[in-house]
């Protein structure tokens, strides 16, 4: 949900982060209990931020018994899920209130968290993100998930970077935060520069999902239901049908594709994309809209649509998974629907703002003729228009400000750009208070 405001109700934005700021001494209590630094934070969050998922929260629809599942304490990216949000607060407002506030003592506790959970492989001198379940849920307790090491990754990043901005501008705070503290910023550093991140694999230029994923049985999604007994029979857990196959539950390496969206070429992406969108069974609502993304950002719009489709009409279709178990997990999908919105906005209309600059990368599915939106951005007003050959933006005359939008020429599926012929094929301008522009495609 976060994008969607950070785009359009950017103090709404800061609230949702400043809830887990307000949480932290929740996240404190969780590490402690297993043992470790810093903040964990809650996968299922109660009020004062102790975690209210269950340890057996799956049924055997054979049995009846409880199944022990690890999503409470094993997938560790929250943290890091948490520390990337308020970065991302800080860099879309330009408001360090939310540093100041608490957010920059959160950053710091999430990193720390990671530091003495991390395994230091002395043999090959890197660190290691041992024993976690990534955003696929299917397979658990696994070592060095890509998404998880690569947003650990970032997470330390930001972390260094909160302190050299306190350092510049609030070197009392930044003392305060550092002093005490076992784990200091040098260890942190350390750490970002040998956290093993796994990498494309040569000839094919898929990333592993995690250690040994290439090794489980290669099949279809198709044959893997061909096995199933009862339908609504768990396929993760400890006997789940897809735990020993390559079968996911949800976007995984393609989640960590779009966040990370800058550091891949094209032909990366659409690799991992083909190699990943058969084996995945969508069975979480926030699947769908990452492999709309993702492939909207290749240039294969029409790639997207159905999965922008199906995660826009999840609350009116009902074609949703109801249960897992004979649990029900059914209802709304509030987080989704963030996701549609994130389909159609980040994806097809290609938009993303780096604190500075609104980059426009066109790329509308054929359904569509055009797509217009509002944004809020630096205290600005503006609505977006994209059209087959144009984009128009207009800026609203109350505006205090000038933002400046890069308009990306249309790329042709299946072309690969340089970094220079994608810079080549920007049309910058300044949108100032009360002015409208059109910039043709």
């Amino acid at each position: 949900m976060l994008p969607f405001f950070l785009y359009t109700q950017p103090d709404i934005a800061r609230n949702l982060m400043m809830y887990r700021v307000h949480t932290l001494d929740g996240a404190r209590r969780k590490a402690a209990e297993y043992g470790y630094e810093g903040a964990f934070y809650a996968w299922e969050s109660q009020e004062n931020g102790d975690d209210a998922c269950t340890l057996f929260n799956v049924n055997d629809v054979f049995t009846g018994r409880p199944m022990r599942t690890y999503f409470r304490d094993k997938q560790v990216h929250i943290s890091a899920d948490v520390a990337y949000g308020i970065w991302q607060y800080f860099i879309f407002s330009g408001d360090d209130s939310i540093l100041l506030d608490g957010g920059a003592e959160t950053v710091l506790e999430c990193a720390r968290f990671f530091y003495s959970y991390a395994y230091y492989n002395s043999v090959k001198s890197r660190y290691e993100i041992l024993d976690v379940t990534g955003p696929d849920e299917y397979h658990e307790r696994v070592n060095n998930n890509a998404f998880t090491n690569a947003l650990v990754k970032r997470c330390l990043h930001i972390a260094l970077k909160v302190l050299d901005y306190l350092q510049g501008k609030h070197p009392d705070l930044a003392e305060s935060l550092t002093v005490d503290s076992r784990i200091k910023p040098e260890h942190l550093r350390d750490m970002y520069e040998r956290l093993y991140i796994p990498q494309p694999t040569e000839g094919s230029g898929v990333i592993e999902q995690f250690d040994r994923y290439f090794t489980l049985e290669d099949v279809t999604l198709e044959q893997l239901k061909s096995r199933v007994l009862n339908k609504h029979e768990y396929l993760g857990g400890g006997n789940g049908l897809a735990t020993t196959t390559q079968i996911l539950k949800q976007a995984d390496v393609v989640l960590m594709l779009h966040l990370f969206k800058e550091e891949f070429s094209r032909a990366i992406k659409q690799r991992n994309w083909e190699f990943y969108e058969p084996r995945t069974e969508h069975g979480s609502s926030l699947s769908s809209c990452i492999y709309a993304l993702v492939a909207a950002d290749i240039g294969l719009s029409d790639w997207a649509y159905p999965y922008f489709k199906r995660t826009a009409t999840i609350d009116l279709t009902g074609d949703s998974k109801q249960y897992v178990g004979d649990l029900y997990i059914g209802g709304t999908h509030p987080a989704a629907n963030g996701g549609a919105w994130m389909a159609a906005v980040l994806g097809f209309a290609g938009m993303r703002f780096d604190g500075e600059a609104v980059f426009i990368a066109p790329s509308l599915p054929k359904a569509w003729s055009s797509v217009s939106f509002p944004l809020r951005l630096r205290g600005a007003s503006f609505t977006v228009t994209i059209e087959a050959d144009q984009v128009k933006v207009e800026a609203a005359e109350e505006n205090k400000a000038s933002i400046e939008f890069r308009i990306e020429r249309r790329i042709n599926e299946g072309t690969e750009l340089t970094d220079s012929e994608v810079a080549a094929s920007l049309e910058n301008v300044m949108a100032a208070p009360g002015q409208i522009l059109s910039i043709s495609l």
